[in-house]
């Protein structure tokens, strides 16, 4: 007999992540603001942005749908949305008129279908079939997974965690264990490791069923939010005495086998792990290029100065002291350039599985 996620058990995972994603349990669908981590316009229930594509499948998906508010301007913003250029981005991300019309369209039914539409099939349908594949079966863990995918890079933190266990509850804790490092090790995604902070408070008190109340990122989640959220269709999961055969082997073995044989999930999130190696490989080429001008400058300063102090006449000593401080300066700042570089190497090497 096959057992289902429950519609209350869906509707947890998706207030809690949009809790994350907009401060609200059950999303802004004409929230519209951009970001300052570089992925543009975000978006209505899901953040949909720019740099990960997601907030071109919806637009496409809203004009799909006969959308008109706000039709025209989208219709023209289309070809530069549909690339994710640094160019691109920032082009649209000063575009008053894209924002305006998306906020405009986010009344209608065609927009609010639209992220709907979009949100299932990116983010929510992948996530209950790695939970699948996984034989996870707890409320938290689709949660978890959820949020990952809907976050990004789910792929490149799972393949690191080798938990050889056959217990569900050690791997999805070892893996949010390794994400909340993961974050914490990269800059830009540091501010976001409250995510990974709620599910590791969650997983300290045993909340596996994510009963009510709960506290997610300052908004308290009760049972009256989830009154009129009883008519959707359950999903199927596997139950622990129904899983498969592949996933009464070791969480080793299954993350390897996912690893070779790409699925719905990988597809859904492959996008963002595109991206983010683009952007690191644009900070290490702008590191190098510090690096190359900072050894110009330094040199030309040298020879300006020693030219200047024999015309002017002034004492070999100082102005051969000065040149040395000079390059003493340049080499430091070279030094602290190639150190940046090795760190960023090494979250690389870390992170890239």
């Amino acid at each position: 007999m096959t057992k289902h996620y429950s519609d209350l058990e869906l509707a947890k995972a998706a207030a809690v992540v949009r809790i994350f994603e907009t401060g609200e349990p059950f999303g802004d669908y004409a929230a519209c603001v951009v970001l300052d981590d570089g992925a543009g316009i975000s978006y209505g229930i899901s953040q949909f942005t720019h740099r990960s594509g997601s907030l071109c499948a919806v637009v496409e998906r809203y004009l799909k749908l006969g959308g008109i508010v706000g039709s025209a301007v989208m219709l023209e913003c289309l070809p530069v949305l549909r690339s994710k250029t640094v160019a691109s981005i920032n082009k649209l991300s000063t575009n008053a008129a894209l924002r305006k019309a998306l906020q405009a369209a986010a009344v209608t039914r065609e927009m609010k279908q639209a992220q709907n539409d979009v949100m299932t099939a990116l983010y929510l349908r992948p996530a209950i079939a790695v939970c699948a594949k996984f034989g996870f079966t707890e409320p938290l863990s689709l949660a978890i997974v959820y949020d990952s995918i809907v976050h990004g890079s789910f792929n490149r933190v799972a393949r690191t965690v080798s938990v050889a266990t056959k217990n569900e509850r050690e791997w999805i804790t070892a893996y949010v264990r390794r994400r909340d490092a993961w974050l914490a090790s990269i800059p830009r995604l540091n501010k976001t490791r409250y995510r990974t902070r709620f599910f590791l408070s969650q997983i300290a008190i045993s909340n596996w069923e994510m009963r009510l109340p709960m506290n997610v990122h300052g908004v308290r989640l009760k049972d009256e939010h989830f009154a009129e959220h009883s008519t959707q269709k359950p999903v199927p999961r596997n139950t622990p005495a129904e899983k498969p055969a592949e996933t009464t082997e070791t969480t080793a073995n299954t993350a390897a086998t996912a690893q070779a044989s790409p699925s719905i999930y990988e597809t859904a999130t492959e996008t963002f792990d595109k991206v983010d190696g683009v952007v690191s490989g644009v900070v290490t080429r702008t590191d190098r290029a510090k690096s190359l001008w900072a050894s110009v400058g330094g040199t030309l300063w040298q020879m300006l100065w020693a030219g200047f102090g024999v015309i002017a006449g002034l004492p070999r000593e100082v102005w051969i002291t000065v040149a040395v401080i000079a390059g003493i300066l340049t080499a430091m700042y070279l030094y602290r350039q190639i150190c940046l570089g090795r760190i960023r190497e090494g979250t690389t090497q870390g992170t890239t599985l």
